[in-house]
């Protein structure tokens, strides 16, 4: 039987795994609010594309590459290179069927805002495809009437870091294997 004065103690594993947990939870990105559910019963962007007709009306979560803006008085076509959607609903810098497919925003969005390069995630529901010139070639557009969306910033490529030993090293200075030090390769 355990005293008054006799204490338990909780092992430093429990401990630093929980405060672990805890600041590393923070650290996962959330998906914007209306895209965060993942719908497994929407057609791919080559489905839509191939049967148009067959899918009008069906909920999907599709995001891309943005490759121009057209604003009408009423709505705005935003069309876009698919791209698949990560677990935080941001599309891949990479990969996809390569489709495109427009988004239907209603009212106006600035092209300055949303340029070409950028990313852009949409839900909403299929309608009917559209036929419009890509070059000389006609293309059959799936169109999504977008309920939200979210705007991610262009992806940009992360320059690789390459170290470089300030009190380099040559066991040969200045004399080496290509003769004195100034006929020596650069590099």
């Amino acid at each position: 039987m355990l005293g008054m004065s006799e204490t338990r103690r909780v092992p430093r594993g429990i401990v630093l795994s929980s405060v672990l947990a805890v600041l590393l939870g923070g650290c996962a990105t959330a998906p914007p609010a209306g895209l965060e559910d993942n719908l497994p019963q929407q057609p791919s962007q080559r489905e839509a594309q191939a049967r148009p007709d067959a899918f009008v009306g069906s909920a999907v979560r599709w995001g891309g590459e943005i490759l121009s803006v057209r604003n009408d008085p009423a709505s705005t076509d935003v069309e876009i290179f698919g791209r698949p959607l990560l677990d935080n609903a941001e599309p891949a810098a990479e990969g996809g069927d390569g489709i495109r497919f427009l988004a239907r925003i209603d009212g106006f969005v600035d092209p300055a805002e949303y340029a070409p390069g950028k990313r852009l995630a949409v839900r909403g529901t299929l309608a009917k495809a559209e036929t419009r010139p890509v070059g000389e070639f006609p293309y059959r557009y799936p169109v999504v009437v977008v309920e939200r969306f979210h705007l991610w910033p262009a992806h940009e490529p992360v320059e690789p870091v390459y170290w470089r030993d300030p009190w380099f090293y040559d066991p040969w200075w200045p004399w080496g294997p290509w003769g004195p030090y100034r006929y020596r390769p650069y590099w």
